[in-house]
């Protein structure tokens, strides 16, 4: 539920909870996942407790992984068809189909599509979709996501071959976002980019966004460097890795004390796991992490592909704690470089502006009140709750009329 992907969907059931009387909420699940009656229920209670009392809770066990045995498996068909495609080929079989069809039965007057796989099934389903108000939460561009590891990260050098994929990729985003009522991006930056590539003005900027802690911050008391991510999520594992081996060293040389702590879950998938180094610590998953922004002075943020907007950096500045990232990292948010956050792109300059702010308590604290600040007047959650909800609102009473 910390996840930045799971905070970003609670945030528009919330305003959903605002304008109608029921949420029915369908989960596409791996074909593994069974659950039985009572376990559904258990899911539905505790959602509906942090969610919505509104939400009913349905779970289709129907994700199939794709299989591939040949090198033109994997490469060839995703050059023409988006559900060939690795991210498109879960939902790409029929048992997906029915269990959307099903839900569709009810006639909705408003469907939410949760990332672009959801929204190219219902492309798919599109005659049992008619005069349906379909709003489309793209998040990530994924063609962005997808480009940049290849270019910089890939799992191996030919699968950069996948690039072939990038236009098919990019097709499918603009066929979904001019079939939507609007599409949801996390930023201006990506806002102008796809209003361009699709000739549509169908495209709104939903920040991500949290609840800004009311309480005044404490000010941190000791050396201690925070990174906080999902290590199943690649771009943080590569982060989190280059914190630990090429940044890290070069800081603690120059400040003996200070610790360096990664909080997350699957550290075990990290190359720097476990660490040698006394002063590292992984932490795991940590369900409050209020207690661990209290005791960082410095949060880095070494981030090097993927796309969108990190929930980190805004959480981080809700808790008054200074920031050093990558521009990367801070694409797409609206902090100020040097007086509401530290942008810098190369190892030794990361490390140079952690061992600064380290080492100047007052400095740090400067820059962390004033990315507050900021955070308070842009990501605080309930001005977008309050955006999505007259979005939503507008959408239901053309609905009313037109029936």
């Amino acid at each position: 539920m910390v996840h930045g992907i799971v905070q970003r969907l609670e945030t528009q059931v919330e305003a959903l909870a605002r304008v109608t009387d029921r949420i029915d909420c369908l989960f596409l699940t791996g074909a593994e996942q069974k659950l039985s009656a009572e376990e559904l229920r258990g899911h539905e209670e505790r959602l509906r407790r942090r969610w919505s009392s509104k939400l009913y809770v349905s779970v289709a066990s129907v994700l199939q992984p794709k299989f591939v045995s040949t090198r033109w498996q994997r490469y060839g068909p995703g050059i023409f068809d988006f559900h060939a495609q690795e991210i498109g080929a879960d939902v790409n079989n029929e048992a997906a189909a029915l269990a959307v069809r099903a839900a569709l039965q009810a006639a909705p007057h408003l469907i939410l599509a949760h990332r672009l796989p959801v929204r190219s099934l219902l492309m798919k389903l599109a005659r049992y979709t008619r005069r349906m108000a379909i709003f489309f939460d793209l998040d990530d561009i994924e063609h962005f996501s997808l480009s940049r590891r290849l270019l910089h990260h890939p799992a191996w050098p030919m699968e950069r071959l996948l690039l072939m994929q990038i236009p098919r990729l990019l097709l499918t985003e603009i066929q979904a976002i001019r079939r939507s009522r609007l599409t949801f991006v996390c930023s201006e930056h990506d806002c102008r980019h796809l209003r361009r590539l699709a000739c549509s003005r169908r495209v709104e900027v939903v920040a991500n966004s949290i609840r800004v802690p009311t309480s005044t911050p404490m000010r941190a008391s000791a050396p201690i460097v925070l990174f906080v991510g999902h290590m199943g999520y690649q771009p943080n594992a590569l982060a989190a890795d280059a914190l630990v081996q090429d940044i890290w060293p070069a800081v603690h040389a120059r400040v003996p004390n200070a610790r360096l702590l990664i909080a997350g879950s699957r550290p075990q998938r990290l190359k720097s796991y476990p660490a040698g180094d006394p002063s590292v610590t992984f932490t795991g998953f940590v369900d409050n992490l209020d207690e661990l922004y209290d005791q960082a002075r410095v949060v880095c943020c070494p981030i090097s592909c993927g796309s969108g907007t990190r929930v980190k950096i805004i959480e981080a500045a809700a808790h008054a704690r200074a920031v050093v990232s990558t521009p990367l990292g801070a694409e797409g948010l609206a902090f100020e470089n040097e007086t509401e956050i530290v942008v810098r792109s190369e190892v030794a300059a990361l490390a140079q502006e952690c061992v600064r702010l380290l080492q100047n308590p007052t400095a740090a604290e400067q820059l962390g009140l004033a990315a507050r600040v900021k955070a308070r007047t842009t990501y605080e959650r309930a001005a977008v709750v309050a955006q999505l909800e007259r979005l939503f609102a507008g959408a239901l009473r053309t609905e009313s009329r037109v029936q």
